[in-house]
């Protein structure tokens, strides 16, 4: 958004130093007019005057024209000389009424308090004076710093120019400065209402609606900023940063598809599209996980491995049982001694069946949810080919990117991300094949890791000759270890 600045609604300055003394004259003599003026109406309200509508009126004047008077002598010593001049206008109001009816000084009065506006649309009236004194109250204390009190004068000067987009702009603007979001955006949707069309305004109006998590405003105020600026690519980006904000991949990722059909040379568009996909891929991994996690406890064939284990414990205790009882019917001298150990092995077997009978109730709970299991495995296949089609998206662009800008930095870098990841994926299951696995699959499966690896050194490679990060030096170390090139990793300095 562009840095606010506003002009002070300064008095030329006449040139020449002949002018100098007469100019400084002038100045007091207003100067004294204005103070004298304020003196008499301050003093008129405390008398008998005070009840006269006409009194109001007058000392209304007397505080705009020292609003006005661009004079910061004055203008400092009644800063709130603007909201002194609007309680004087509406006392002169209140006293001008007589059987429910207002009279002149009361129509005179409202004049002050709202911009007329003309056919064509044009501010007239004397509610512009009223208006330029916020305006310049405004002004002057947004330069001071004084962003709450700049706020409520601009705040005031949008009321009086109802059609003002202005003043209405500003609001806006110095709400968020003084961090008063919901003056900023009074201001904002003001703004708009009156056919502003500054992209900056819908770019902050959309954040604050976005920091408030308010979803559907934010993007609805970016759409409407974008119909009527179709060609700013900054609420565009602005949007599809929103979509990913508030989690809506899918959209981000159909609003810049449409964006790279149109200009498939904007590497960066390209690149960003691709990003988009890889996020997208990433985000399947919780699902997935959950869904593992979820079919862990419908594990038939687990439980049966446990069971089946479980009774043969059972039955070497039985069996134990009975070649004991045997022994006493073949040897009674012996009973008082085998009865003892037909008791300790008694009491090992029936916690080993308390334990086959809990394997057993888990079992057939697990076999009762065997529907269910098939339910979570459809259900893991679909996401897991949702993921590889994501993936599949990701690296299709990242080339196409590549084909654009083979000199581009971050194309590169990420794929070798995705090489080395990949790698690290083939490595796991190097590492987690049985004897017989790898006696027969695991010199093949170590080549397919090792051919990714090369893979992700090219591009690492290629991406720390465009710009020398300390994470891609790392990176590189840890391949040249990996691929146990010695040379290459001295050349690193290690």
């Amino acid at each position: 958004m562009r840095k606010l600045t506003f002009a002070l609604f300064a008095v030329a300055a006449t040139g020449g130093a002949s002018y100098a003394q007469t100019d400084k004259l002038l100045l007091e003599a207003n100067r004294k007019t204005i103070l004298d003026a304020k003196k008499k109406v301050d003093e008129a309200i405390t008398k008998k005057d005070s009840l006269k509508a006409k009194t109001w009126l007058t000392r209304a004047e007397a505080y705009l024209d020292l609003a006005n008077s661009q004079d910061a002598e004055l203008t400092n010593q009644v800063p709130n000389a603007g909201f002194i001049a609007v309680e004087s206008l509406k006392k002169a109001i209140s006293l001008d009424v007589v059987n429910g009816k207002e009279g002149s000084t009361a129509a005179a009065a409202k004049k002050y308090l709202s911009v007329a506006y003309n056919k064509e649309g044009k501010a007239e009236g004397e509610g512009m004076k009223l208006y330029g004194a916020f305006m310049n109250a405004g002004i002057a204390k947004y330069q001071s710093k004084d962003y709450s009190g700049a706020l409520k004068d601009l705040q005031m000067a949008s009321e009086i120019g109802s059609k003002d987009t202005t003043a209405a702009m500003y609001t806006g603007i110095i709400g968020q400065m003084a961090k008063e979001n919901d003056a900023a955006k009074v201001g904002f949707e003001k703004f708009i209402s009156l056919g502003g069309k500054d992209p900056g305004i819908y770019y902050s109006l959309a954040q604050i609606y976005k920091d408030e998590k308010n979803e559907d405003k934010a993007l609805a105020t970016l759409e409407k900023g974008i119909s009527i600026n179709p060609a700013n690519k900054d609420l565009k980006n602005e949007k599809i940063n929103m979509y990913l904000a508030f989690k809506k991949i899918d959209s981000a990722i159909s609003e810049l598809s449409a964006v790279v059909e149109k200009d498939p040379s904007n590497v960066q568009t390209v690149l960003n599209l691709a990003i988009l996909f890889d996020n997208k891929a990433e985000q399947y991994n919780a699902e997935i996980r959950e869904v593992k996690e979820k079919l862990a406890e419908f594990d038939v064939e687990g439980v049966k491995k446990k069971v089946a284990a479980q009774k043969d414990k059972v039955d070497a205790f039985e069996s134990e049982i009975k070649r004991l009882t045997d022994k006493i019917k073949k040897d009674p001298k012996s009973a008082v001694n085998t009865k003892k150990q037909i008791a300790e092995i008694t009491k090992q077997r029936d916690a080993e069946k308390v334990e086959l009978d809990n394997l057993n109730a888990e079992l057939a709970k697990k076999s009762a949810n065997a529907g269910n299991a098939a339910e979570l495995t459809a259900k893991m296949t679909d996401l897991q080919e949702k993921q590889k089609a994501a993936k599949a998206s990701a690296l299709a662009n990242y080339d196409k990117a590549l084909k654009v800008d083979p000199n581009n930095y971050d194309v590169n870098y990420n794929l070798g991300v995705i090489a080395f990841n990949e790698a690290v994926i083939l490595n796991k299951k190097v590492g987690d094949m049985g004897m017989d696995e790898y006696k027969k699959d695991g010199k093949a499966a170590e080549a397919t890791r090792d051919d990714k690896f090369k893979e992700a050194l090219k591009y690492f490679e290629k991406a720390y000759s465009l710009k020398k990060e300390e994470d891609v030096k790392e990176n590189l170390k840890q391949l040249y270890r990996v691929l146990k090139m010695e040379d290459k990793l001295k050349e690193l300095g290690e």
